[in-house]
């Protein structure tokens, strides 16, 4: 005698496509319960004519080549062109690279600090004054 456990799970799996007999009279030896078993060949009516050809495998390969016209071709191809001969003229309008780094350098120079270290100084005591008033000792006058 099986458990109902294993029962329940040979069932299972049958139901489920797993198994295509009833497992649980196949391990015990005894007659199915139920309409298929491997001791037992199926009628000639039930035999189902299975195809002897694939029908899913997909024989039209897509075009290797592009689908876009000639036209649409030749007017990207322009495009491109115009644009790099635009960029190409604005690069020549831009100043060289020795002066862009002679003024940076000079303007590096001339550069007064004192304002960055004036609002650093105040930004630190808007702190220190916030803590204070919070966290000091609180002395309190006695008359």
């Amino acid at each position: 005698m099986l458990s109902p456990n294993l029962v329940n799970a040979l069932d299972m799996a049958a139901a489920n496509g797993i198994l295509d007999y009833d497992g649980a009279a196949f391990i015990t030896g005894t007659q199915p319960r139920y309409m298929g078993s491997p001791q037992y060949a199926l009628p000639q009516s039930a035999n189902l004519q299975q195809p002897t050809t694939d029908q899913l495998i997909y024989n039209n390969k897509p075009k290797q080549t592009s689908s876009n016209p000639l036209w649409k071709k030749l007017l990207f191809g322009a495009l491109v062109v115009g644009v790099g001969i635009f960029g190409l003229s604005k690069l020549k309008k831009l100043p060289s690279f020795k002066n862009i780094f002679s003024n940076i350098t000079t303007k590096v120079k001339s550069f007064d600090t004192t304002k960055i270290k004036n609002g650093w100084n105040s930004f630190c005591q808007f702190f220190k004054d916030g803590y204070n008033k919070l966290f000091g000792k609180k002395t309190t006058t006695t008359p």
